[in-house]
């Protein structure tokens, strides 16, 4: 996969930048010459000119992902030694050690964090640009078994986003719940009708956007990126509590996907600003659209001198008890907020990760591990934390309905199952589902 390399600005007019400072009470000053390059994407970067690849389906702030791989070129070689590492090896357990690294290392980040609250898991998501988003979901569920089950962190700060899929799809593995993708809209104009026409992928919009003569609707109506089944296909694989962290920064598929967790009251959001970076869209590359409008009669032509543009097409918005409430400029705004203190800054967040312990320290964490035992005679053992109720579906049809203890159990099953079996288990709480699981 290549990507074309892209400047994102002009080099400054300065040559160089001399930065105040105080230390004690000494006024200091540092001169700093300007360094001008542009960074190598990550090798599994999604191509965003590329159909297959994802292009027609991210939501991306390309400003922000390449500061992003700047700083990593420039305060971390070491990981883009072992990206690249891992590309080529054979087998990612042949670079890392998988029990504490993950084998998308520029993409997430994780590890056991020890709090006056108790320890916790804390989950990194350095970005969604992925070209893979079950690879994505793969490596996220690994990980998820690897970190304390009584809680965990997520921190999606600086956050520019990538694959809408990759951030929709994550939201399954938290929560029992069925997820509703929030919804994205076009603009209702001549040029995106036609668009909209020429492109089988987008026939969910068309009808809307036919009548839009009639209604007088300025943009179409709502559907998600891809079919609802799909951000609901692996289920739950975290039963404990979560606390999401956001910033300022956080844009386009992060807002989504911060809008999502909020959206299905996953738990509480921390933000470390006043809400995420309100940069909620669709965003499609000048090239994918010459792709999609080729004839010599489209206002879309190749630009010069390797000039390049993209524009947000569709505009998301959200659902729950946020149903129809725009994403773009509004961004989604935190539970509870959190000033940076000089321990957040000089002792790797430590103010900030203990704020988040507390929070999770308020919420009952819940537990559901299960195991088929073939036999004879096949059976589930299952071991629950926090349930007095546990629900037993076989391909969708109820077998079994026990009351719980904390602790392990088994449950018999019965002697003639169907092929392939489809396990789900959903665990209560008090009467509400809280947990639930899928063999």
């Amino acid at each position: 996969m290549t990507i074309r390399p892209m400047a994102m600005s002009l080099p400054p007019d300065e040559e160089w930048a001399i930065i105040g400072y105080r230390s004690g009470a000494q006024d200091l000053e540092i001169k700093l010459e300007w360094r001008v390059f542009l960074p190598d994407p990550p090798p599994n970067a999604v191509n965003p000119a590329s159909l297959e690849g994802g292009g027609a389906s991210l939501g991306i702030d390309l400003l922000t992902e390449r500061v992003r791989w700047a700083k990593k070129s420039l305060f971390a070689p070491k990981a883009v030694r072992l990206e690249r590492a891992i590309v080529d090896a054979a087998e990612p357990s042949d670079v890392v050690n998988m029990a504490d690294t993950s084998t998308m290392p520029d993409v997430l980040a994780f590890r056991t964090v020890t709090t006056p609250q108790g320890t916790f898991g804390y989950l990194r998501i350095w970005t969604f640009s992925v070209n893979d988003a079950d690879a994505f979901i793969g490596e996220v569920t690994r990980i998820l078994g690897l970190l304390p089950q009584n809680g965990l962190i997520i921190d999606v700060r600086g956050n520019g986003g990538g694959l809408i899929l990759a951030g929709e799809r994550l939201l399954q593995l938290l929560t029992p719940n069925r997820i509703v993708p929030e919804r994205l809209h076009f603009v209702n104009t001549e040029l995106t009708l036609r668009l909209v026409r020429g492109l089988p992928f987008l026939a969910d919009w068309l009808p809307s956007m036919e009548q839009a003569l009639e209604t007088g609707s300025d943009f179409s109506q709502g559907f998600p990126v891809e079919p609802e089944k799909n951000s609901n296909l692996t289920g739950q694989k975290y039963h404990g509590p979560v606390v999401l962290i956001t910033d300022a920064l956080c844009y386009s598929t992060t807002d989504i996907f911060s809008a999502g967790f909020q959206d299905h009251d996953i738990g509480p959001i921390l933000g470390v600003s006043g809400n995420t970076g309100a940069g909620g869209a669709n965003v499609w590359d000048h090239d994918l659209l010459l792709q999609f409008l080729p004839s010599a009669t489209s206002p879309i032509q190749p630009l010069p001198n390797n000039a390049g543009m993209r524009v947000a097409i569709r505009r998301t918005t959200r659902v729950g008890r946020m149903s129809g409430v725009p994403l773009e400029d509004l961004g989604v705004i935190p539970d509870v907020r959190h000033q940076m203190t000089l321990a957040d800054l000089f002792e790797d967040n430590k103010d900030l990760i203990g704020r988040a312990a507390q929070l999770l320290s308020q919420r009952p964490a819940f537990l559901l591990s299960a195991n088929l035992v073939q036999g004879p005679p096949r059976k589930l053992d299952v071991t629950t934390k926090g349930l007095n109720r546990l629900d037993v579906f076989i391909n969708g049809r109820p077998h079994v309905s026990v009351d719980l203890v904390d602790g392990s159990r088994s449950i018999d099953l019965p002697a003639q199952l169907p092929a392939n079996p489809q396990f789900r288990l959903e665990g209560y709480s008090g009467g509400t589902m809280v947990a639930a699981r899928r063999l």
